[in-house]
């Protein structure tokens, strides 16, 4: 972990990222005549964080946390760490791992400090922004290639998207986690049917498992971690058989593809104008973030360019992608504007035909859409839906749009503004897994937290969910393999249906006129430009005070 010393432009980003904290967080209230020594804007406590002091003087926990911006001070009470508090710090070797049991790990912010010799235990302590030297937050590693089981620090630093980062600290709403057992523990391996928050919006999903330890049976956890409530319809496992060494990626739509000789595009271009080669090249959390604040239009495109192929390769782009936690800060941004009619909203948009909801959707470029330029011009190949930003998701786009191309192949990819983060993209040689070489298995059991049996409710589409209306709900699956050998290489997916409500209780009177504009086209996408420029900006004006 790198340290972001404090100096002119680092207190900008250290600023943005705590800014940005407090606001997906959702605790901004305006200041009372109560509040002291605050002008003209005070953030509230931070009831669902737990900020850790790290400094020369020992670790602590700073209660009833307090952000004054226009002072640039963190306030709250000096006091010793609980002991459930204590996995992060306890632990000798670096390495995090998830446990069902330890999820509080994953609400703590971790602040590094220098205290002087007038901070009391149990007394009211203030830290200027200029003392702070690194911020941590432990979150589960999104790069399979060093492990999904590990928890990762990420720190505000140079180098990276402060604003971002933050948000990552303060995720508030996403969809059923999965799960499953490697052998020694469940460990994450991502989150199913995101976007689908509404019943009409219900759809099917294919969450890859490679962590799965895979044997005569195969275990996995479908679970509620966060403030939502979660219907899963059913939860099948895709089990397909094939050589060592190979490797088996999904289409959005659930076809299973054999994938080879991955090539790297020759360009990378965002916008006409800015080089993405590097950071599409490789899996490493350096994503194409979709974030050109110099454009005059929000909806930002990605163009890549491939060497030329043999005519009679069937071929796909093989990706690595997800939303980003600033699609997710800016959709609640937008429903904060409900104010006390928000769950009137909700209820009214229940019922709405899905298909409408979808258009509003597609209108403001939430949706991935990709493209590739033939002969007779760009076609659309098809458009992405949200599949959440908790781990990047690998998949294979089969390109079947190649007549007239007798060159480069290029392609492109656009979105709104910051909706996704693009990590990786090849062009590959595909190939569709024969039927004889999937398995499609169901749950054999199923038992929730208190072991009570939920099987009839996963086993079939049809309408019958299982429930989890609140965070710690869970349930555990068990799938038997069919003939397993351990000669055989698996690779495994769930394929499970459902959608899932986010709870919130928003304040105040509806901003109508806000709300009457992001019906129209585009709307949604420029107030998420607008948003990140006006936090920046208000940032660089705070780091000018000093």
């Amino acid at each position: 972990m790198k340290n972001l010393k404090v100096g002119a432009d680092t207190k900008l980003l250290l600023f943005t990222g705590l800014i940005a904290i407090l606001f997906a967080c959702n605790y901004y209230k305006p200041v009372t005549k109560s509040d002291p020594g605050t002008n003209p804007k005070v953030f509230d406590s931070l009831m669902h964080k737990t900020f850790i002091i790290h400094s020369e003087r020992g670790i602590f926990m700073l209660r009833n946390m307090q952000m004054f911006p226009e002072k640039e001070l963190l306030n709250g009470i000096l006091t010793d760490v609980p002991e459930y508090h204590k996995m992060y710090l306890n632990d000798q070797k670096g390495k995090y791992r998830y446990y069902k049991k330890a999820t509080q790990v994953l609400q703590e912010v971790h602040v590094f400090t220098k205290l002087d010799t007038s901070a009391k235990m149990e007394q009211s302590l203030n830290i200027p922004f200029k003392d702070i030297t690194r911020l941590e937050v432990i979150e589960r590693d999104k790069g399979k290639s060093t492990g999904v089981t590990i928890l990762a620090a990420v720190g505000i630093t140079i180098g990276t998207m402060a604003v971002i980062s933050a948000i990552a600290i303060a995720l508030k709403e996403s969809c059923p986690f999965i799960s499953v057992y490697d052998g020694e523990e469940y460990v994450l391996q991502g989150e199913t049917f995101g976007g689908a928050i509404y019943p009409s919006l219900a759809r099917e999903d294919y969450v890859p498992l490679p962590s799965a330890a895979i044997g005569a049976e195969v275990k996995v956890m479908v679970s509620n971690e966060l403030k939502e409530r979660q219907y899963t319809d059913m939860a099948n496992l895709l089990l397909a058989e094939h050589a060592p060494g190979q490797q088996v990626l999904t289409t959005p739509g659930g076809d299973l593809m054999l994938v080879t000789n991955a090539i790297a595009p020759k360009t990378a271009i965002l916008n006409n104008g800015k080089n993405m080669l590097q950071l599409v090249n490789e899996v490493d959390n350096t994503p194409c973030a979709f974030n050109d604040t110099s454009a005059a239009n929000p909806v930002n495109r990605l163009v890549l360019t491939f060497d030329k192929q043999a005519a009679d390769k069937k071929l796909g782009l093989q990706v690595s992608l997800r939303n980003s936690y600033w699609l997710e800060y800016t959709f609640q941004q937008l429903t904060r504007h409900f104010g006390d009619r928000y769950n009137q909203w909700v209820e009214q948009q229940k019922q709405k035909p899905g298909e409408q909801i979808i258009q509003w959707q597609e209108s403001q470029h939430m949706p991935l859409t990709i493209s590739i330029k033939t002969g007779e011009g760009w076609k659309e190949i098809m458009k992405v839906k949200t599949i959440g930003p908790l781990m990047n998701r690998d998949l294979i786009i089969p390109l079947d749009n190649l007549k007239g191309n007798q060159g480069e192949i290029e392609v492109a990819f656009s979105t709104g503004f910051m909706f996704w983060e693009v990590d990786q993209v090849k062009i590959a040689e595909i190939e569709t897994l024969p039927a004889t070489a999937i398995h499609y298995l169901k749950p054999v059991s199923a038992v929730d937290e208190k072991g009570n049996s939920v099987l009839a409710d996963l086993k079939e589409k049809d309408s019958k969910f299982l429930e989890q209306p609140e965070p710690g709900k869970r349930a555990d699956l068990t799938y038997k393999v069919p003939d397993y050998s351990p000669l055989k290489a698996y690779s495994a997916f769930l394929h499970s249906s459902g959608y899932y409500e986010p709870i919130r209780d928003y304040q105040g009177a509806a901003d109508l006129g806000f709300l009457n504009k992001m019906r129209e086209p585009g709307a949604f996408t420029a107030f998420s430009m607008e948003e990140y420029k006006r936090i920046t900006q208000s940032a660089f004006l705070a780091s000018k005070k000093q």
